[in-house]
């Protein structure tokens, strides 16, 4: 088992680096990739991504 705490990190969908987005924040932007993330909060210190922020996503066309 690996030390340190992950409590409060979300890791990213696009890039899969860890992060831990801002307390109580809606939305956050991964720091590796730029991606931007829908964040939800189902406990005071745990955030899960909801999904991305569509009006960012780049469309291949």
């Amino acid at each position: 088992m690996k030390s340190g705490s992950r409590i409060g990190e979300v890791r990213c969908l696009n890039c899969f680096a860890r992060f831990h987005p801002n307390s109580k924040a809606e939305k956050f932007t991964c720091p590796k990739c730029k991606m931007e993330w829908r964040i939800s909060w189902p406990y005071p210190n745990m955030p899960k991504i909801r999904g991305p922020v569509w009006g960012k996503v780049k469309k291949d066309v």
